[in-house]
């Protein structure tokens, strides 16, 4: 889905490779009409290839600066972000080549500009701090051995805003065995709770 942090973060990506490769004085211009124009490029591709991906993004807006590579500044930003521009990106696969070697002859390469756009504001394990619906099983025979081997086998473990969890008295064993299948996760979870 087309949101403001990813036509920001697009269109930072562009300007580098604007700057880099096409124009080194390019500027984007000034007002609402990049924000348009993005936003109006993304939700072309998103419509044509369903969920906008990073990756998509990225070899979209890398196809779109390849065909103005020769332009210098003879050009503006809804040409090359304009409804061609989606036909360009959906014709020969076999640029690729082309474009990532373009890409090289400036340092910059696919995987750089991918982690110019991914949002890292968030964890992506950050959604299983708590898992509201392991609930039920935590309770189900809690404070019993059956229980916390139900518990082990059915849910990712500990988690320090679970109710079921604060009232075990296997938490240590619990926190030992959460550490070591989900290391990932019980760091998030230990963080949480430093942080409160």
């Amino acid at each position: 889905m087309v949101n403001e942090y990813l036509i920001k973060q697009t269109l930072k990506m562009f300007h580098e490779i604007a700057v880099k490769l096409i124009h080194p004085g390019y500027r984007l211009p000034q007002g609402g009409e990049p924000t348009r124009v993005m936003r109006t490029a993304l939700q072309r591709v998103e419509k044509k290839y369903g969920a906008l991906t990073a990756q998509r993004i990225v070899d979209y807006v890398v196809c779109s600066s390849y065909a103005f590579k020769d332009r210098g500044a003879n050009w503006k930003l809804n040409q090359v972000f304009g409804p061609k521009s989606l036909e360009r990106f959906n014709s020969d696969k076999g640029r690729m080549f082309f474009e990532n070697k373009w890409l090289e002859s400036e340092d910059l390469s696919r995987s750089l500009l991918l982690n110019m756009i991914v949002d890292r504001s968030e964890h992506p394990k950050a959604k299983f701090i708590f898992v509201s619906s392991e609930e039920g099983t935590k309770q189900r025979l809690l404070n019993r051995e059956v229980g916390f081997a139900i518990c082990q086998t059915s849910t990712l473990g500990w988690s320090p805003l679970s109710t079921a969890c604060s009232e075990c008295h296997f938490v240590a064993k619990c926190k030992t065995e959460t550490q070591k299948k989900y290391p990932e996760i019980f760091r998030l979870r230990i963080e949480y709770v430093s942080k409160q």
